[in-house]
């Protein structure tokens, strides 16, 4: 094998540390030292052994070593030949025996014969480039069931949360058919705690860190109506104009918004001097009745990105339904001749 064979052959073997071998081969500056090491060794044995053999010989016969060396040499290339065809007939059972006028059946051919290392070399690399094929195939077949098991969690998580939304809804309206059939004097605060409590566990992201108020309009102010892990404090003493606070925002521009990203200098999360528990992110929903707005609906989150677009088609269930408590709470008050009166002062 050439020295341009052998730098091809170690190049084609040179696999990175992604096939699983860190061996760094030999320098090509090497390897030419490696036999040209190799040529000056063998050419100070062969003329020395020569040498020798001639004058062995002299005693019987004139010679001299380069006679010596051309039978050597002779006698060399004849065994590497019959080696050679005597392997080429092993090595398959269609090679025939013969010379170009004659041709016999091979009857040499030996199924347990293992080809030559040059041989061995041409297969292995065959098996090295099935080989980095098939890794290359189990990578990119690793990367799609990556993806494809991210989406089944993606789509897990939606159905999930479709499933409880449902179970949600089916206890909204019996608990709404059971309190007001009873008649119950708190049919409106029970109610409204009852659809803020449902509306915050249908969110796709982490539930425990949410919490939710419920603003309704009164004397062209928003005040806390109902709410859920907010702060007693903020609940008796907090209320917004129009345009004031976040809630404020939501009432003036009447339509819903989220912002994933509180930023600090940001004039519609003032918070004044009331204590209030620091949110990461916020969504807005407005109460609405064709045009007019009857309050607000804010979810807090205690970490950035706590929502996504596909809950505000989950919230806006929830919104209506406090809108329809609270068209109910002012239909209620408008039969009892302004004044707040249990249920039994409702027409049937």
């Amino acid at each position: 094998m050439s020295m341009k064979e052998e730098g091809e052959y170690r190049k084609d073997m040179d696999i990175g540390e992604d096939d699983g071998i860190t061996e760094k081969p030999l320098s090509r500056t090497m390897i030419f030292a490696c036999y040209l090491t190799a040529l000056l060794l063998v050419i100070a044995i062969v003329y020395g052994f020569t040498g020798i053999i001639a004058d062995i010989i002299k005693k019987v016969i004139h010679v001299d070593r380069f006679i010596v060396l051309s039978y050597l040499s002779i006698f060399y290339l004849i065994y590497r030949l019959t080696i050679s065809l005597g392997n080429h007939w092993r090595s398959n059972e269609k090679n025939e025996i013969g010379t170009a006028v004659t041709n016999f059946p091979n009857p040499f051919y030996d199924p347990g014969y293992v080809k030559g290392p040059m041989l061995l070399r041409k297969e292995y690399k065959n098996l090295q480039r099935k080989y980095k094929a098939i890794q290359a195939f189990l990578k990119k077949s690793l990367n799609t069931v990556d993806q494809y098991g991210k989406a089944i969690q993606k789509f897990e998580s939606k159905l999930r949360v479709l499933i409880r939304h449902n179970d949600n809804s089916n206890r909204l309206i019996k608990s709404y058919n059971y309190l007001y059939g009873i008649r119950d004097k708190y049919f409106v605060e029970k109610m409204l705690n009852n659809i803020l409590e449902e509306c915050i566990t249908v969110l796709e992201k982490d539930q425990s860190d949410k919490s939710i108020s419920l603003f309704q309009v009164k004397e062209d102010k928003l005040i806390i109506k109902e709410s859920v892990r907010i702060n007693a404090e903020s609940v008796a003493k907090r209320s917004f104009q129009k345009g004031e606070g976040f809630a404020g925002y939501i009432w003036e521009i009447g339509k819903a918004e989220m912002v994933n990203n509180i930023e600090k200098g940001d004039q519609r999360f003032a918070v004044g001097d009331i204590p209030t528990t620091s949110i990461g992110s916020i969504l807005g929903f407005p109460l609405m009745v064709e045009k007019d707005i009857i309050g607000v609906l804010c979810i807090q989150s205690e970490s950035e990105d706590g929502f996504n677009e596909a809950d505000f088609r989950t919230v806006e269930f929830y919104a209506r339904m406090c809108t329809l408590i609270f068209l109910y709470d002012k239909i209620k008050y408008k039969n009892s001749n302004g004044k707040r009166g249990d249920q039994h002062d409702i027409d049937d």
